[in-house]
């Protein structure tokens, strides 16, 4: 299991990414009253970040196969 420690690390970075990305739902803010700027640029952030984070959980797979 050893072997595939960077590849479980990924695995768990992309999830706390994806949980950031979903914690922040723009339909509900929007059910609320009108979604601002910042309310967009802050998705904006973390859909970077979670597409950075799936790179290099992509990245760590192909490394352990």
């Amino acid at each position: 299991m050893a072997e595939h420690h960077e590849f479980l690390d990924a695995f768990a970075e992309a999830r706390r990414t994806w949980d950031e990305l979903v914690a922040l739902q723009p339909d509900i803010a929007a059910a609320s009253g009108q979604l601002d700027t910042a309310d967009l640029i802050e998705l904006a952030q973390r859909v970077t970040a979670h597409r950075r984070t799936i790179d290099a959980l992509a990245d760590a797979l192909h490394a352990v196969i």
